[in-house]
């Protein structure tokens, strides 16, 4: 056999080689799914609760922070009630695919890459044979921040279960378009910063990024549009279950962090429902200047309310107008009595389930920036 030949055959099997492991992982992840879609109907979904988690320390800051001992008890109770933790992936694909996830699904998130990640939540969830998916701003890594996990470390991460998706290359308030800049090159920034990220992933990782977390939770339909044209699917970071007829390109996850990460609103989180919202208005999160008390119109899917159970709440306050429509059926307008700071804020709406201890639960963010245009400062 001459050296020609040889380097031929070789290649030959392994491009074979290659491709049927590929194809063994894709059956895998759609196997997955089938047999979630034969779940039966008693255990089943069609929504799930998200996590977002950043720290995982009782030395960095609260905001941001849940300690070793909170993450323990939230792994606990998830062990001990029979939750199922389901991958990032497959919860997108599912919602995706109208497919029934099984009820009581939760999938565990982390954005930014702490090293706290690797030293204290991973080890965790190596021993459980849970996946975590873990949003990664790759200019901090590439610096070799002493804060962030190295690429070796992640390599490490990725053959135990943990899936590394785009999170943006610099971390930047993407919506914060310069007064200098044309729309044309605001995106084209954007774009190049998601598009730089993609690719180290790619390459230090070997798995493409297919979902992206906005950093600061910070979107509008226009970055949501231009995502979903680079084949991502979007998170936020408001609160409530994804679900089907969430917007694809901003999911909800409830972030989890200091009196967030507490017991008892945990426990309460990880058992909500979807509040069946079809429409919610305005689509764009980013308040128009010198309006300070938005209002958030909101239409649900037909059905049978307790809508005086519904409550609202902006800011944390009650202190709200909930009006119910008398020419749409099922629709609902929600507006604070009291101006909203400039900031970034929610408005979250809860209404009791007819399953005992189970609420509904929907949440829309709003980014109100200063009088005179500018931004408000980083918290």
């Amino acid at each position: 056999m001459n050296l020609l030949h040889w380097i031929f055959t070789h290649q030959r099997h392994c491009f074979k080689l290659a491709f049927f492991k590929s194809l063994t992982k894709i059956m895998n992840r759609y196997l997955l799914l089938f047999f979630l879609f034969l779940a039966n109907s008693t255990y089943a979904a069609n929504h799930c609760v998200i996590l977002q988690y950043h720290h995982f320390s009782d030395k960095t800051p609260a905001l941001t922070s849940v300690t070793p001992k909170q993450f323990d008890d939230h792994l606990e109770y998830l062990q001990q009630n029979d939750f199922h933790v389901i991958a990032l992936r497959d919860v997108a694909l599912s919602l995706k695919h109208q497919l029934e996830l099984p009820d009581k699904c939760v999938s565990l998130t982390v954005d930014d890459a702490y090293i706290s990640v690797y030293r204290e939540a991973y080890p965790r969830l190596k021993k459980l044979g849970w996946p975590l998916t873990v949003f990664v701003n790759t200019e901090a890594v590439d610096k070799g921040i002493k804060a962030a996990m190295s690429w070796s470390q992640m390599r490490e991460m990725s053959k135990n279960g943990v899936s590394f998706e785009n999170h943006g290359f610099a971390h930047m308030h993407m919506i914060r378009k310069n007064p200098q800049q044309t729309d044309k090159q605001w995106l084209t920034k954007v774009g190049q910063d998601i598009q730089i990220a993609q690719h180290r992933i790619t390459k230090e990782i070997g798995i493409e990024p297919s979902l992206f977390a906005f950093p600061y939770g910070e979107y509008n339909p226009v970055l949501v549009d231009l995502i979903a044209g680079m084949g991502l699917t979007g998170f936020g970071q408001q609160s409530g279950p994804a679900w089907p007829d969430a917007n694809p390109g901003a999911l909800p996850r409830f972030p989890m962090a200091a009196n967030y990460a507490n017991m008892k609103g945990f426990i309460t989180k990880v058992k909500t429902l979807p509040l069946p919202v079809t429409l919610a208005e305005p689509l764009d999160p980013l308040v128009k200047l010198g309006q300070w008390r938005p209002t958030l119109n909101l239409q649900l899917a037909p059905g049978s309310y307790s809508k005086s159970n519904l409550r609202c709440y902006v800011g944390g306050s009650d202190n709200v107008d909930i009006s119910w429509s008398d020419t749409r059926k099922d629709s609902v307008s929600i507006t604070p009595k009291f101006d909203l700071k400039p900031g970034r804020h929610r408005t979250n709406c809860t209404m009791p389930s007819n399953q005992k201890g189970r609420f509904h639960w929907y949440s829309h963010n709003w980014f109100i920036r200063k009088k005179d245009g500018s931004w408000y400062d980083e918290y």
